[in-house]
């Protein structure tokens, strides 16, 4: 896919994970600028393990009015908002353990909280974007189509995320806002990716998040921020695709082809 026209509009990346800017949402921020974007940055955490030019807007996620102040601050020479995509990088895969084995308290933190952020990220947008319509895009792990055997949580708050952009697309579709996912590999958007054969890009058959034994990728590459994943988020919030919502577009080199 070439590289949509430079847009108008302000990219607003919201990170949940860890709550700290990382590698797999600066990389987009940084593509998505490359590709003529105005892109600010939200996260728990401001603070952020490389240093570059991007400054990293402090945001609770504790309620809609939070991530709605969020907006505010991002906008660019008084321009609003028009897209805001919630990421959840920075997942230490290390951490998930079997579903079996989960106790309350680490399902409270894996996934009520996550999700509660994710609610909170919902309201706050669509508070910012329904007087001008706009896009609000979720990106997930792959894994999240198919399941994924000790990793449960991460699944279960991808396929609610996925559950919610469906129920929001239904229900704001009128005031001009799409909602979307992109399904990614899920080792774009983890930290803890340092098992003897992984490879950070997701290339199915090594070890990590992506489970090894998959075929090849079709098109004989896993896919990257800059040349493959940047362009899609831009294209779904250019004008043009003002008519997709509620869908999930795998981004994955053509592994799963799963709807």
């Amino acid at each position: 896919m070439g590289a949509p026209p430079a847009a108008t509009v302000t990219i607003v990346i919201v990170v949940l994970g860890e709550g700290a800017a990382g590698d797999g949402s600066r990389s987009l921020a940084l593509a998505l600028r490359r590709l003529g974007e105005a892109v600010a940055l939200g996260a728990l955490d401001p603070r952020a393990p490389k240093s570059d030019d991007f400054v990293t807007l402090p945001c609770t996620m504790a309620s809609g009015d939070g991530v709605a102040d969020l907006l505010d601050r991002a906008q660019t020479d008084g321009d609003p908002v028009h897209a805001v995509v919630l990421a959840s990088v920075g997942v230490p895969t290390t951490e998930h353990g079997e579903l079996a084995a989960l106790d309350p308290t680490q399902w409270a933190d894996r996934v009520e909280i996550p999700l509660r952020r994710t609610l909170a990220c919902f309201q706050g947008s669509h508070r910012r974007l329904r007087a001008r319509g706009g896009c609000l895009l979720v990106l997930v792990p792959t894994l999240s189509l198919v399941g994924a055997a000790g990793m449960a949580p991460w699944a279960a708050v991808a396929e609610a995320q996925r559950a919610l952009a469906k129920s929001a697309g239904r229900a704001w579709g009128h005031e001009g806002i799409t909602v979307n996912c992109v399904a990614v590999p899920a080792a774009l958007l983890v930290t803890a990716l340092r098992a003897p054969g992984a490879v950070a890009g997701g290339v199915p058959g090594t070890a990590g998040p992506d489970r090894p034994g998959l075929p090849p990728p079709s098109l004989d590459r896993s896919p990257s921020w800059e040349s493959d994943i940047a362009p899609v988020v831009a294209s779904l919030a250019a004008p043009g695709w003002t008519g997709v919502t509620g869908a999930t577009i795998a981004v994955d080199g053509g592994v799963w082809m799963t709807p």
